[in-house]
């Protein structure tokens, strides 16, 4: 094929490859098998399933059950070459989601002679229901996630990857996807670099809390009301999958507050407190404290408006949900007591501090965008910043802050809330503005954009730097015109990716990060 890049390259695609037995019938609901040999040639010219879904963004149902299969992209398919291997793992909430080039095309990143690898893993009830039970541990996407790997080191040679250079990169929960296999003893050894961009197993919407809870609450929702995790399974393994995936966002599940805080991750990863072979034995945030996990370089970061994707979701209007139950501010890993004086007082405190006023609305700054993206992602991005700087992992930290009419954010805001899109695009970058200069997006709800010439510098920077890191552990080339510091406790420091990229001095948000971090330090984490 020839990429649609700055460059047109050309490559080779290899789509729909399986690398799992397809989890359905008796392995649904099991620890993923390898797919093993096929006879003869396959056919390899077109994606395979998406996981059975509705679809993020438009709402439609899509996708199979059938769905564990991964696309290699190469620009030279023979044993030998040795290049670079980027493996991504895409976001969507752990309900949602794919690696397929509707949103993930290859023709930005292929023309940087690597290896990209894109791969499909169970998402929602199906990828992240436990039972806490050794039958259903939970994490199976995440275990997904791991087989994909495995496939990778035991057969990249054969596309011209060299398995012992492997950068597993992600955004949003492809990005807490990413962190979780560093924290895991069954990702030991299977990358060498990691990406994490707008995302951290540490953000209460990566975490599931009372799992057996939740699932019980779903066979309830569909009919059976056993309290036994044997009965319960057997219930489950009995229902079509679209039945699942419907039932899956049933107002039961989550309080209002989980609602703000957790999105759609009702059903995402989880300790597992039974089984023989965890994937997360513990709490990630007292695995980092340990210093337990695999130390790798790093590249972390977020965009400087991660709150404003939420306003592309239609039909919330997150002020009147937040002003008439200010409680729901609060984050729910607080050791604080639901309903009490204590967290009546405290929601006031953090509305009195987003907005003078005591509660969030739109004038001339949109005090709520900054809220809910420190809520969801950004004080705990910094935490997992911190905890790698803390054990001297190589870090290189980023703020995405470009905008242009190409974003993700430019192409939904006017289709979901048409009378503030002018003034809510001009606040900044929202989260996910900047895949679309990673990959090309193939959706035909949104027209291809072409970049301008200066989307065009800006990708040419950004896919250097990704990539660079990608070959040697150091976003920098050998003669770069910008120079990206590595970032320190000593001396900590960003880049600035914004229309012009700059070293700024100082860690993200300082004012809003010390705030959140005075609040836990006197109530403390629940989880």
């Amino acid at each position: 094929k020839k990429s649609a890049g700055l460059v047109k390259t050309t490559y080779y695609s290899f789509q729909g490859i399986p690398y799992a037995k397809p989890p359905v019938g008796q392995l649904r609901f099991k620890t993923a098998e390898p797919y093993g040999q096929w006879e003869g040639i396959r056919e390899a010219s077109k994606e395979g399933n998406d996981p059975i879904q509705r679809h993020l963004l438009f709402g439609y149902q899509t996708g199979d059950e059938d769905c564990l299969y991964l696309n290699v992209y190469t620009t030279q398919p023979e044993e030998g070459a040795k290049k670079a291997v980027m493996v991504w793992i895409h976001g969507g909430g752990f309900v949602s989601g794919s690696g397929s080039c509707e949103l993930y095309g290859p023709d930005f990143l292929i023309e940087k002679d690597i290896v990209l690898v894109t791969i499909n893993y169970r998402c929602g009830v199906l990828g992240f229901l436990s039972l806490e039970s050794d039958k259903l541990p939970g994490n199976l996407g995440l275990k997904d996630q791991v087989l994909a790997l495995k496939w990778v080191q035991d057969n990249i040679h054969s596309f011209g990857g060299d398995p012992k250079n492997v950068t597993i990169f992600g955004e949003s929960a492809g990005a807490a996807s990413v962190q979780y296999h560093l924290l895991s003893p069954l990702s030991r050894g299977l990358f060498h670099k990691a990406i994490l961009q707008s995302g951290t197993a540490l953000a209460q919407c990566a975490l599931q809390d009372k799992p057996r809870e939740k699932a019980f609450l779903l066979a309830r929702a569909l009919g059976c009301f056993s309290q036994d995790p044997d009965t319960v399974l057997e219930f489950l393994m009995t229902l079509p999958a679209s039945d699942l995936m419907n039932v899956q966002k049933h107002e039961s599940f989550c309080s209002k507050k989980e609602k703000i805080q957790n999105l759609s991750c009702v059903f995402a990863p989880c300790i597992e407190i039974a089984g023989d072979t965890p994937f997360l034995p513990d709490y990630p945030r007292k695995i980092l404290e340990r210093g337990k996990f695999s130390k790798v370089p790093i590249i972390i970061g977020l965009t400087d408006k991660e709150g404003l994707f939420l306003y592309s979701i239609p039909h919330i209007k997150w002020e009147e949900m937040i002003n008439s139950n200010p409680t729901v501010v609060v984050p729910g890993n607080l050791d604080i007591a639901a309903g009490s004086e204590e967290e009546d007082k405290l929601s006031k405190e953090i509305l009195h501090f987003y907005s003078s006023r005591g509660t969030l609305t739109w004038d001339i700054t949109p005090d709520c965008i900054d809220f809910l993206g420190d809520i969801l992602i950004t004080i705990e991005l910094e935490s997992s910043r911190q905890y790698f700087l803390d054990n001297e992992v190589p870090v290189y930290t980023y703020l995405f802050s470009y905008t242009s009419p190409r974003s993700l954010s430019s192409s939904l805001l006017p289709q979901t809330v048409p009378d503030k899109a002018a003034q809510l695009i001009c606040t900044g970058a929202s989260h996910a503005d900047e895949l679309g200069f990673l990959f090309k997006s193939n959706m035909s709800h949104i027209p291809f954009t072409p970049p301008t010439a200066e989307d065009e510098a800006l990708m040419t920077n950004l896919l250097q730097a990704w990539t660079t890191f990608a070959k040697t552990g150091n976003p920098n080339s050998e003669e770069p015109e910008i120079i990206w510091q590595e970032d320190s406790v000593q001396n900590p420091c960003y880049m600035d990716i914004g229309h012009d990229w700059k070293m700024v001095n100082g860690s993200l948000f300082p004012k809003r990060v010390e705030f959140w971090k005075k609040i836990y330090k006197k109530y403390s984490y629940l989880y």
